[in-house]
């Protein structure tokens, strides 16, 4: 049974069908889930564990050491990838995952009950933790910032709380997370002298204020019917109470109350960060969106329920949005779409002035049949509208026409030759059937190893290679159906039968003279023709090395983030000054919509590839919220040149977001070993090459500055009286740093009592030694300085163990002008000449380790994309001969690729790579298209050497149409200048258009010198 002669019989019902798969492809389009970018699987995560008294030496040894012992027994860790930070009281571990982890969640809940365990048997007491943190990965679809005029934090709070309740009422919410708000506190201060001359202790006063707020049980009194609860009343609810509160008895038999020893006081408690909305302080209330959601639909909820909820808060209350990714979302994937129809006009148009009117109109209403066809497939498959998606249809479209023309041509030759309409309708897709689905399956089978890619470079790629497929199978389907129907409407007469007197040759018939011309000149001239392709191979090759190379270019979009780290152990106050300096020089740009100032924390997650920092009081963040993505990259120029001026004492480091694999710096050289001052000795080498190194900026390590700290050294005499490390550390711990003793409620919210020394007991260190301390032995009170000797000491700042091994990355950014690679590769030969000791080595990371492990992949999907075009070949042709004559083609387009990328001045990258790789199945499609027709001449008797010649001439149409089709195609993907996607598209419209020249003057050529008469044996057997 002929499928699609049947098709054409049943014309109704063929129709309906395709109504109705049409009708479906424009309900998926409107309908269809929006993101930005691929869904991710995020297999980052933290460990984190406090060690309160710790330096960092001490952290690393009795923590993290015990913790990475446990870790690194799990085999879905990925050891290489796994890196710790040791640093003052804090142990941080960033753990990654293999790549073959599909649930993190799983391992996640494995690993916190192993570090329970550990924590139980190897850890020392008094550790907090280990927590995991497996949120790392989460993205905020918005988060609102909000603000008020002369109101206080508690207020604010309120606000806060009114909006958040009605945004819960969204159903497509999954998480909502409050930052910045503070929390009351009742300050109780004292000074240690005061407290020791009404022999008052600290442990004493902690003990009762304890007792008499906690809420215990009390009993109850069961009677002849009833059973009475007692409820004790005692807790404190007001300051008044507190002071009143009774802590010891006089020498004179008077009480002691809190109110005579120490000052109560209520104020917010002292900030560990601080948050502000342009300028303005704020309360951050961020949301995320279930998987699965239209994030465009879930940002216009959000909006309905802000513009609701304002209506019953002050005028003075502002809600602003500070990250907007359903209004980027729909702005990115607007612009995406958009270009997807400009590429469509812009086919039509190729389409409708280089073929006559019927023919073009027949295969220009191909596409938008089979791109509804596409949309209706992506959508019963899950895949969703992002950016990747979107791209693959613009690379791909003008794909989809080839079949469309290819069959329309065929059609018209039919007709030309005396076939009847209604026979040359079935036939002319019939006839092709082969060729064109094995042409079809070649560019497919170049897309599809792909799939192979792994990590977050293989998911965010992924969409590319089945979209393609997806297309090019509706394409196929279309073709074989839809455009036989079109021939049999709409041309009813072939090219040669129609008046042809004293009609204006048009472009093909000019185009088609010049080239019979040269293909006369190339079989004349053989020798040239046949050296000159493989020079343009080599010179094709040799282009590569001219071509500047960046791994992922930086993300489209109108953020960008000021990072600020003043020296280790700056209090949060200075770094504060420092950040407002910063915000300063943005805050009356008109080009900036708004910023958010983060003091000693960093933004939420909001881009899949920015890491939040963990919160450390000399770090601070600002997100930078511009008019376009221009004005982003034009604004963060502007603040690099000034951060050394802005940032006195400190560095600031201007970052644009970047797509890919995330690193520390796009240069990063490790220096790994046991010894600390040996490896910051190779560290300060390294870091003084890349200096001197033309292009790099903001060379620094991670290993920080080193801080001081006081040691306090018990004294022999200590012992005597009663004294322990654990009770002195304990009380200078509550009196220095202030400790929660208990909690007041009022209503709902708690307050906590905070029990501290006064001010002017803790501003230096002189009054550190004169702090006293009441003995457990004799109950009276000695000064610190008595019992204990206080020395200054210097600590390194982080320590970092990368796969279990101390390991200090020096870190680059490069210059506007310079690219990562060519940083590292002027730095890299000075480097290699470092006189290393025993056990030390240096490796490489940041953008030179994602692009060697990607590229490993990219290749081994190269070398299965060729094997199975070989295969495929192979088998249509039955000739190894004519098969590596079509195989010839992917070579002659390297030279076209290369100079795509010269030509619009892009990068050699990922993107590119994906080009290069889509390219090799594109361009064997015209070869295919000669070659079958060759052997369809031979077949009907013709000499080889004719046949090469004829089956170049008039097999040019077709193959020139849908080279044209497929450049102009990805033509405004070019002009939109995207760094992501421009590179990719130049690879495929230059090297297309070169590939065809190459193909349709080369292969006749080699066609007529190669083939033998016994290499086509098989050819005349199965005619005759």
């Amino acid at each position: 049974m002929n499928f699609v002669r049947s098709s054409l019989k049943y014309p109704q019902v063929t129709i309906s069908v395709l109504v109705i798969v049409f009708i479906a492809g424009i309900y998926s389009l409107l309908t269809m889930p929006r993101r930005e970018d691929p869904k991710i699987t995020v297999r980052q995560g933290l460990v984190l564990a406090l060690f309160p008294g710790a330096n960092s030496l001490q952290v690393e040894d009795q923590l993290t050491r015990k913790v990475e012992e446990t870790l690194f027994q799990f085999s879905e860790v990925r050891k290489g990838k796994t890196f710790s930070t040791s640093r003052d009281e804090l142990m941080i571990i960033q753990v990654e995952l293999e790549e073959w982890v599909e649930d993190p969640d799983v391992f996640w809940n494995k690993l916190s009950i192993a570090l329970q365990v550990t924590k139980q048997t190897a850890l020392p007491p008094g550790t907090i933790g280990p927590m995991t943190n497996s949120d790392f990965g989460d993205t905020e679809a918005v988060v609102l910032g909000i603000t008020a005029k002369d109101t206080d934090s508690r207020q604010l709070k309120e606000y806060t709380r009114k909006i958040e309740d009605r945004l819960r009422n969204i159903r497509a919410v999954s998480k909502m997370k409050r930052i910045g708000e503070q929390q009351q506190e009742i300050v109780i201060t004292s000074n240690s002298e005061k407290l020791a001359q009404y022999g008052v202790k600290f442990s004493d006063v902690i003990d009762i204020l304890r007792s008499q707020n906690n809420i215990y049980p009390s009993g109850h009194l069961k009677t002849d019917n009833n059973q009475v609860p007692f409820y004790t009343t005692g807790y404190y609810n007001t300051e008044e109470e507190i002071a009143q509160q009774v802590v010891g008895t006089a020498a004179n038999g008077d009480v002691i109350r809190i109110g005579d020893v120490a000052r109560i006081e209520r104020r917010y408690e002292e900030a560990d960060s601080y948050t502000a909305i342009n300028g303005s302080s704020a309360i951050l209330l961020s949301l995320q969106m279930q998987e699965g959601n239209n994030i465009v639909d879930f940002g216009a909820e959000v909006n309905d329920i802000i513009t609701g909820v304002r209506e019953q808060l002050p005028s003075d209350v502002d809600i602003i949005k500070i990250i907007d990714q359903p209004t980027l979302v729909d702005h990115n994937v607007s612009h995406f779409i958009r270009e997807f129809f400009i590429a469509i006009v812009a086919v039509v148009i190729v389409i409708l002035v280089l073929l006559p009117f019927r023919i073009a109109l027949v295969a220009a209403m191909a596409i938008p049949m089979t791109i509804a066809m596409t949309f209706a497939m992506l959508h019963a498959f899950g895949i969703e509208l992002h950016q990747v998606s979107l791209a693959a249809l613009i690379v791909v479209l003008g794909m989809v026409v080839d079949d469309a023309i290819v069959i329309a041509d065929n059609y018209v030759e039919l007709l030309d030759e005396g076939m009847p309409p209604s026979t040359a309708a079935w036939r002319s897709a019939t006839d092709l059937v082969i060729p064109v689905l094995t042409a079809t399956i070649t560019i497919i089978a170049a897309f599809l190893p792909m799939i192979i890619l792994t990590g977050s470079v293989g998911e965010f790629i992924l969409a590319l290679p089945l979209t393609v497929t997806i297309a090019l199978g509706s394409s196929f389907l279309v073709a074989m159906v839809f455009t036989p129907i079109l021939c049999h409407a709409f041309i009813k007469k072939g090219l040669h039968q129609e008046d042809q007197h004293d009609k204006k040759p048009s472009i093909l018939d000019r185009l088609q003279k010049a080239y019979d011309r040269t293909l006369d000149w190339c079989m004349a001239h053989h020798r040239v023709t046949i050296y000159g392709s493989l020079l343009m191979i080599f010179i094709g090759i040799a282009l590569y090395f001219f071509i500047p190379q960046k791994f992922f270019p930086a993300a489209e979009r109108n953020q960008f983030v000021i990072d600020l780290w003043m020296p280790t152990g700056t209090k949060l106050e200075k770094t504060e000054e420092v950040i407002q300096r910063i915000a300063g020089e943005i805050s009356d740009d008109k080009r900036v919509l708004s910023h958010a100032v983060f003091t000693g924390s960093s933004a939420p997650r909001f881009y899949y590839n920015f890491a939040p920092e963990v919160p450390a009081t000399n770090f601070a963040q600002i997100l930078v919220n511009t008019t376009d993505d221009d004005t982003a990259v034009e604004l963060s120029e502007e603040l690099t040149a000034k951060a050394g001026r802005l940032a006195p004492g400190g560095r600031a480091l201007v970052r644009l977001m970047q797509q890919g694999t995330p690193y520390l710096a796009p240069v990063e050289i490790r220096v790994s070993g046991d010894d600390i001052p040996t490896i910051k000795h190779i560290g300060e080498q390294v870091a003084r090459i890349l200096q001197d190194t033309p292009g790099s900026a903001d060379v620094r390590d991670n290993f920080h500055e080193d801080y001081y700290g006081v040691g306090i050294q018990l004294k022999p005499e200590a012992s005597r009286l009663g004294f322990t490390t654990e009770s002195v550390a304990k009380t200078l711990y509550v009196g220095f740093s202030g400790a929660p003793v208990s909690t007041m409620y009022e209503g709902s919210t708690p307050v906590d009592l905070v029990l501290r020394l006064d001010e002017k007991s803790r501003k230096n260190f002189n009054q550190l030694e004169d702090t006293y301390l009441p003995s457990p032995v004799t109950g009276s009170s000695v000064p610190l300085r008595q019992i204990a000797t206080l020395t200054p000491q210097w600590h390194t700042g982080h320590i970092v163990r990368r796969n279990g091994v101390r390991t200090l990355s020096v870190l680059s950014e490069y210059q506007k002008g310079f690219l990562p690679q060519q940083i590292l590769d002027r730095a890299r030969k000075d480097i290699d000449l470092i006189d290393l000791p025993s056990g030390y080595r240096i490796t490489y990371g940041g953008e030179y380790e994602n692009k060697e492990e990607t590229f490993s992949q990219m290749i081994i999907a190269l070398g299965i994309s060729i094997i199975l075009i070989f295969l495929i070949l192979l088998f249509q042709f039955k000739n190894l001969k004519e098969t590596m004559l079509v195989m010839l083609t992917i070579p002659l387009s390297l030279f076209g690729a290369f100079l795509g990328l010269l030509i619009t001045g892009n990068n050699f990258g990922f993107t590119a790579f994906v080009g290069l790789i889509s390219l090799s199945g594109v361009v064997v499609r015209n070869a295919i298209i000669l070659i079958d027709y060759t052997n369809e001449l031979l077949r009907k008797g013709d000499r080889i050497p004719e046949a090469a010649i004829e089956a170049g001439k008039r097999r040019l149409r077709p193959i020139f149409l849908t080279a044209m089709a497929a450049a102009f195609g990805v033509l405004p993907m070019i002009l939109s200048g995207s760094p992501m996607w421009s590179p990719l598209a130049s690879v495929l419209a230059v090297g297309v258009v070169w590939s065809m020249i190459m193909a349709l003057l080369t292969i006749p050529v080699l066609y007529a010198l190669l083939i033998k008469p016994k290499d086509i044996k098989h050819l005349i057997s199965s005619e005759s």
